[in-house]
């Protein structure tokens, strides 16, 4: 605006130069029409600025890594009297980055007598995580375009920005397989050894126990049957994610979720029920998440990308504990800062479960 103004002065004394040099109606003419134009420009201004509103109205919620993205902003002008032109200032940037990154860019256009119409601010963003685009300030011009008044806006929306969901290779060992965890729900197509639940009754054969006879069953068919007990579908695999503040960048915490993605989806293809857990500082507790197919994976990442690294590692620990305590699973796998896997403190080049 200052140089607009010293501008505007500038024009302003060559005008007046010309006119005290020249002895012409047409330099009077052109005087005369600066020197009104700042006081009627300004209350043009006054009077249309509380007419124009913008929203971002059309930001998607969510984004996938290295497609691009369409976020809109709605400019709507609530005057019946003429068209405005206005300046929108957008940024973009990503949630893990400090201020210093954001990406700022202009948006110029007219809006017509009670009109509104859509920008579209289009971005790339080659890390997973959360990216938020905020409407920064909205400027409207006066009819040539020469001055404008702005004023803040300060609108935020969040895009998560998911990871590519593709298979990684691993093997599901038998103890896997055949490990019973806790669960109040139970397997429609195997037997297993929790006397809770009835996988089935069957005829009598050589060699069964006799603590699984159902004597009542038994009495009311006039044959021995046998009660085979439930298989309880409960998570077998523990994902954990260790994932500090000090290690922890934009581009590590990316990594962080494709790794989880990939891990957890794989499991789901494998029939593999997991749990996923990390700490959450703001609340000091951890984090569970069940998975049992593609979809839960999916949901389960989701809520992964807004995790906040953590800073009390002891008390992180000791939460664990106190959460996991009494809790067996068949195989726990570790995902670091870097999004690396580690179990049982190592780090394999083929992950067996």
């Amino acid at each position: 605006m200052v140089r607009r103004l010293a501008g505007y002065s500038a024009v302003a004394l060559a005008a007046a130069y010309l006119f005290f040099m020249y002895d012409e109606t047409v330099t009077s003419g052109i005087l005369v029409f600066i020197l009104l134009y700042l006081p009627v420009s300004h209350a043009y201004l006054l009077l249309v600025k509380g007419n124009v509103t913008a929203d971002l109205e059309r930001v998607p919620a969510m984004g996938e890594n290295g497609k691009r993205i369409r976020a809109g902003v709605t400019v709507r002008n609530d005057s019946r009297l003429a068209g405005i032109r206005y300046e929108l200032i957008l940024s973009v940037r990503d949630a893990r980055d400090g201020k210093k990154k954001r990406k700022k860019k202009k948006y110029t256009g007219t809006v017509p007598a009670g009109g509104e119409e859509t920008l579209w601010c289009e971005f790339v963003s080659g890390r997973c995580g959360s990216i938020e685009v905020r409407l920064e300030k909205l400027r409207v011009f006066d009819l040539l375009g020469i001055f404008c008044v702005g004023r803040k806006e300060d609108q935020a929306c969040s895009v998560k920005i998911m990871p590519g969901f593709a298979l990684m290779p691993l093997e599901i060992t038998r103890k896997t397989r055949e490990f019973q965890a806790e669960s109040d729900d139970y397997s429609g197509e195997k037997k297993g050894d929790d006397p809770s639940e009835i996988y089935q009754v069957r005829e009598y054969r050589v060699m069964d126990p006799l603590k699984d006879i159902h004597w009542k069953l038994s009495a009311k068919e006039d044959e021995l049957m046998v009660k085979e007990k439930g298989f309880p579908l409960g998570c077998t695999v523990l994902i954990w994610f260790d994932i500090r503040e000090s290690m922890t960048t934009s581009e590590s915490f990316s990594a962080v979720a494709e790794r989880a993605a990939s891990l957890s989806v794989t499991l789901a293809e494998e029939k593999c029920i997991h749990m996923a857990a990390w700490y959450e500082e703001e609340n000091e507790r951890i984090v569970k998440y069940r998975v049992r197919d593609e979809e839960e994976a999916y949901n389960m990442v989701w809520h992964l990308l807004d995790l906040v690294p953590c800073r009390d590692i002891g008390k992180r620990d000791a939460c664990f504990a106190d959460e996991f305590r009494g809790l067996q699973f068949s195989s726990t796998v570790t995902i670091d800062s870097r999004g690396e896997l580690w179990k049982d403190g190592e780090k394999p080049e083929l992950l067996r479960l």
